[in-house]
């Protein structure tokens, strides 16, 4: 069976973005495509299962190894190291600039795989940064502009979530095209779910904890509104611990249910009628959070309007400002059905077709 390594910032646990993503993914591609997958974790903070006898955890049947240091010599070594014998050595990195660099500038990394002699999916979770002057994402802009371009170059095959990175990665890389698929749920797509009608009015806010904190501590005008206009009665807070989280909105009150099992999760968005997503509408594909809510069938409810200035069209979601015009329920299955389109196993055909082309 072949083999596939994936690059990861980081792997669970702590919970996080793109390195469950690369393990829901792994286990997609084996079902999928017969291919298995191995993990080199780039984060110096990461550690194997200290539990494990050779200090090598085993995920199902796949290997996990923490790479050495982050030098071009210890990333092509560990790729060596987890190749199987015989086969054409396949990776599938998944690039967000700062996870593999404090200042989201990774030369080592693309240096690495300039001069490594395999063939190289990569995943964009994020092209480069930008910002006002004040901020060192505004200098360093063009050093990750660069940087992305080289890898485009260097890259087989090219997937990003956004349309916007899709242009960025053109731009950087000229005449290189990448494929853009939304993120699938992390938690599971359940068969059949529920209408809303029967559901617990409750509001979900489910994510990691900076997100979380960060939607009480600018949005619960808004999360009140949202609560209001759709009749809910509780908001249930579902993720890692939060500093000082509210006890009530609104006369609302929040239950904190805390970090949960992906089944478990699975079961309370399940059970709940709207799930609050504290993300900028464009950047929606790519959230793993609204991905989740769409997948359980849920109301997906945005902070932010959809921007007028953008020419395609933006994924399903409930809008405050529209609430008097628009059917929850129908918004809900738009929703359901734009994720069919991206869903775990369409993504899995995708990258099983590049990483075997």
């Amino acid at each position: 069976m072949t083999t596939a390594v994936h690059i990861v910032p980081s792997l669970p646990p702590p919970l996080e973005g793109v390195g469950t993503y690369a393990l829901r993914l792994a286990d997609a591609l084996r079902a999928r495509s017969g291919i298995n997958s191995a993990f080199l974790v780039a984060s110096p903070v990461w550690t194997p299962d200290p539990k494990d006898p050779e200090n090598i955890p085993e995920m199902a049947g796949r290997r996990a190894l923490p790479l050495a240091a982050p030098t071009p010599e210890a990333l092509r070594s560990a790729l060596a190291a987890l190749a199987e014998p015989g086969e054409r050595p396949l990776a599938l990195l998944h690039y967000a600039g700062y996870g593999y660099h404090p200042r989201g500038c990774p030369d080592w990394l693309i240096e690495a795989l300039e001069g490594w002699n395999g063939r190289l999916v990569t995943a964009f979770h994020e092209v480069w940064a930008s910002g006002p002057p004040w901020r060192s994402s505004f200098w360093l802009s063009p050093r990750q502009q660069r940087l992305a371009g080289r890898l485009a170059r260097r890259s087989d095959g090219l997937v990003t979530s956004l349309d916007t990175y899709r242009r960025l990665l053109l731009r950087a890389a000229p005449g290189r095209e990448a494929v853009v698929m939304p993120v699938f749920s992390t938690v599971g797509e359940p068969e059949p779910v529920p209408p809303l009608q029967g559901r617990s009015p409750c509001l979900v806010l489910f994510g990691g904890p900076g997100a979380r904190s960060r939607a009480y501590r600018h949005l619960g005008t808004t999360i009140a509104r949202a609560c209001e206009a759709l009749a809910l009665e509780e908001i249930w807070d579902l993720g890692p611990p939060i500093p000082e989280p509210p006890e009530r909105i609104a006369g609302r009150p929040v239950r904190r249910l805390g970090p949960l099992p992906a089944a478990v999760v699975s079961r309370t968005l399940l059970a709940a009628v709207a799930g609050f997503v504290s993300y900028p509408a464009p950047l929606l594909a790519k959230s793993t959070i609204f991905a989740a809510y769409c997948s359980h069938g849920m109301l997906p409810v945005s902070a932010w309007p959809w921007p007028r200035r953008r020419v395609e069209p933006p994924p399903p979601f409930w809008r405050l400002a529209a609430a008097s015009s628009e059917d929850p329920q129908e918004v809900a299955d738009r929703g359901r059905a734009w994720y069919s389109r991206h869903s775990l196993d369409r993504c899995a055909e995708l990258y099983g077709r590049l990483l075997l082309a």
